[in-house]
This record gives C-alpha cells, structure tokens and sequence, in this order.
C-alpha cells in the first residue's frame, strides 16, 4: 500500500475546545482530528498544522498536513471523515500535496468580529461592545502597525519563537450595520499578537490611547499599553496562503 502526504483545509469553531495543538486531557482540535485519522488509518497518525489557535478561537480555513497509506479514494476520504470527526469541526478539502503546512505558508489572514448588538447567538462569535468606537482613530493606528516592525510589545513572548520581528501586511477595517470586523494579513504572527493589538485598537478606538502615539510605542520595549489580550471569540484564522499571486490579489482587494 503505498505512502501519501495529505493536506486538509479545515474549518472548526473554537468554544468548546482548549485550543488546537494537543494536549493531554483536554479537548483540542489536534487531538480530535489525530483520534479519527488513527482509526481510519489503523495506525497512530501525526499531523502539522499551519500554527496553533488559543481556546475560543475559531477557524475558518486552518490548514493540516499528515503522512499515512492510501487507503481509499481521496474524494471519498473527505466524505468519511466528514462522518466520523465531531461536529465542531468541518473539512472544507483534502488533496494530496508536499507543502509543509508551517514552513511554506507565505502569509495567513485573521480576521476579528465586533457587534455593538447584544445577540445571545452572537456571544460566542463576536466581541459586544456597548459603546461605538472611533473607527477613524483605530485606522490611524492601524497604518502605523502595518509594516515591518519588531512586535515584541505586542505578543506574549514565548522562547521558542526566536525573533519577534514580522511583516503586517495589511490591517483593514470594514463597518458594518451592527458593528466592524478587522482584518489582519501579514507573513506570521507571534502568541497573541493579532489579540493584542486588538486590544490596543480597541483601546484608541475607546480614546484611552493617542493613536498618534502608535509608532512610540511600537520602538519602547515597555507591555505598558499592550498588555491586554482582545478575549477569544472574536478571532478566526481565515486563510493560509501559499501562492505568491493569491496572497497578491487579496491584498489588493
């Protein structure tokens, strides 16, 4: 039986999970996904994803790599496991592919909800906020984040990152009837960095902060006004990209 590397698309909402990569005895989307490929596959599968998502985020387009036999048609694989992961989790596609998930992504795409309605079935898929904010204020902001810049204010630094210089692409904000979503495209993101400049954001939206202080405090190696962390719900990983003309044309979109 011959050797495959197969890449998912998956979609997953976030609540009832203690974040993707695994952990023992917690629900994790890691460890739901490794349980069921195990038990198709008869054999102990491993995946890679693209990057980890924290307990309450939710995806709409992470990506997984795994090794494991060909045991059956691919467009059927995607029909089986359909049926056997839970439903908190959705393949959106599986192929056969050699891109490593985390090593060749070029850039990836979050995105960050905010309702100023207070729907019950909007609470664990977006932030309410009671008061409307400056829109205006939180873009002048966000062009001073975008860029490359060392984020290390604006991450929960973990050793094993390494350097926490990035490239923040684009920070788009887009209004909506009932409240605003921003989004966030860069080359990669440090531990909660995309919930920590969105608490800044939220912050000058509110006027707590000068936006114009924005570059200051970028080049201060001071957690004074970013140390609070946007709560989870909010927050999806969107897309991953891996094609240089894909990655292109959203950003000019």
């Amino acid at each position: 039986m011959s050797t495959k590397n197969y890449l998912m698309h998956i979609a997953y909402d976030g609540r009832d999970f203690y974040g993707y990569q695994y952990q023992l005895d917690q629900r994790t989307v890691q460890g739901e996904i490794e349980k069921v490929l195990s038990y198709l596959f008869k054999g102990t599968i491993s995946t890679k994803a693209s990057g980890r998502t924290d307990a309450g985020v939710h995806a709409m387009g992470q990506v997984v790599g795994f090794r494991g036999p060909e045991i059956m048609d691919i467009s059927r694989l995607s029909y089986v496991l359909g049926r056997f992961l839970p439903q908190d989790i959705k393949i959106n596609e599986i192929c056969y592919s050699n891109l490593h998930p985390r090593f060749d992504a070029l850039g990836k795409t979050y995105i960050y909800r905010c309702s100023y309605e207070d729907n019950l079935f909007l609470r664990p898929y977006a932030l309410i906020i009671k008061k409307k904010l400056d829109l205006g204020a939180i873009e002048e902001a966000a062009l001073c984040l975008e860029g490359e810049h060392d984020f290390y204010n604006f991450s929960n630094r973990r050793v094993a990152e390494g350097p926490t210089r990035r490239n923040l692409y684009r920070i788009k904000i887009e209004e909506e009837d009932k409240g605003f979503t921003v989004e966030f495209t860069g080359d990669g993101f440090l531990y909660k960095m995309v919930r920590i400049i969105m608490a800044y954001l939220l912050k000058v939206g509110h006027g707590k902060i000068d936006p114009k202080r924005t570059n200051e405090i970028i080049l201060q190696k001071d957690r004074k006004y970013t140390r609070e962390v946007a709560p989870p719900q909010g927050l999806y990983l969107e897309k991953v990209f891996y094609d240089k003309k894909e990655l292109k044309k959203h950003l000019l979109g």
